[in-house]
């Protein structure tokens, strides 16, 4: 039995939380790893591809809806 099964509603803060720890972890593990390695350039690459990577998941799921738009009048 899977987690899709039980019907369970996990909160939008915990998904937010779990974004978080696993792009820091990812990014930097990955970056330290390289780095370390001699691959100081590609390190780097990788790290700012895991944090453009939870930029653009932030905004489909959790801010795509959201209108930038002031009001009309004042």
């Amino acid at each position: 039995m899977s987690l899709s099964d039980r019907n369970v509603d996990v909160p939008g803060w915990a998904v937010g939380v779990l974004l978080l720890s696993g792009t820091v972890s990812v990014a930097g593990l990955t970056d330290y790893l390289l780095t370390n390695a001699g691959y100081g350039i590609l390190g780097t690459a990788v790290w700012g591809l895991c944090y453009a990577t939870a930029l653009a998941v932030i905004w489909i799921v959790w801010l795509q809806d959201i209108e930038l738009i002031g009001p009309e009048n004042g």
